[in-house]
């Protein structure tokens, strides 16, 4: 049998992504019937329904789950192989769409994306800073920076350093909501981050001793740039990390909650898709970024 038409698979795949036919025709430039006519052929080609239809929600079938993470790899790698032929002579050149979160990409990885991009001025570079989960194959992102290891497949990834938290808030506020013991904490002094769910569970040490803590915060904020200006507002005591509070703990405008409280360092990670490892442009970003970020515990 031979194999599926790869222009169904991909119309197949813009579907999927954008949860309808009607955007996937307005993406790809073609009619909605045309759409419709290529998912049936390559429905009938595999001799099984990818997708459920009604009128009103578009759904994924148990095998064509299966499918779509079976040929999402191999569509994109692809793509990435028509790319490579355009990286001349082994030459970083062509678009890398990058991903970081937004606190540690805005202060440390932008500046140092802007030192890379004055050495290889034939890259062009997407930059997204977000605090949500970025899926690669799926996004169709080249490169991210990410504070967690990855556990999906298909994905290389690198150490490259840490991010120390600390436990802090100005010396007004402390003074006028003691922390006399670490449950104090549980009620009405924190500042929390929200991304898709408020962030009410802290892991600290205290005294050498692993707690939990149920935070019912006093404030819950969108990003840690808010965090940050409320804490040094005196709004409430928070986990900052350490390039954005270090200065400020120096010169006394915030002051650790206790000596004797210790959060655990933040791995940072260089992550990009395992097919794409040998593509010059992913090459030279992943070597410049292991110096330029490179930090110890």
């Amino acid at each position: 049998m031979s194999g599926p038409n790869l222009q169904n698979v991909a119309t197949f795949l813009k579907v999927v992504d954008l949860g309808g036919f009607a955007s996937a025709a307005r993406e790809l430039g073609v009619t909605q019937s045309t759409v419709s006519r290529r998912v049936a052929d390559l429905e009938q080609h595999l001799a099984c329904k990818l997708l459920e239809r009604t009128t009103r929600r578009l759904s994924l079938t148990e095998a064509g789950a299966r499918y779509c993470e079976s040929v999402r790899a191999l569509v994109t790698g692809l793509a990435a192989a028509d790319a490579d032929l355009n990286d001349d002579h082994g030459h970083a050149q062509g678009s890398l769409r990058v991903t970081a979160p937004l606190g540690y990409g805005r202060t440390c990885v932008l500046p140092a994306l802007a030192q890379f991009s004055e050495l290889h001025p034939q890259v062009h570079l997407q930059i997204d800073f977000f605090d949500r989960y970025a899926d690669l194959f799926k996004d169709g992102y080249d490169f991210a920076i990410r504070l967690a290891e990855p556990q999906v497949t298909g994905l290389d990834a690198r150490s490259v350093g840490w991010i120390k938290p600390f436990l802090c808030a100005t010396p007004t506020f402390l003074n006028s909501r003691p922390i006399k013991k670490i449950e104090d904490l549980e009620s009405d002094r924190c500042l929390v981050q929200r991304t898709y769910a408020p962030r009410t569970v802290w892991s600290v040490r205290h005294a050498g001793v692993s707690k939990h803590l149920q935070i019912k915060p006093r404030m819950v904020l969108s990003d840690i740039y808010a965090i940050h200006d409320m804490a040094l507002a005196g709004v409430g005591a928070a986990i900052l990390p350490d390039f954005l509070v270090t200065e400020n703990l120096n010169q006394g405008r915030l002051s650790l909650v206790s000596p004797d409280i210790a959060l655990d360092p933040v791995p940072i990670f260089l992550v990009w898709p395992s097919y794409k490892a040998n593509l010059p442009r992913v090459r030279a970003l992943r070597e410049f970024l292991e110096q330029a970020l490179r930090t110890e515990p």
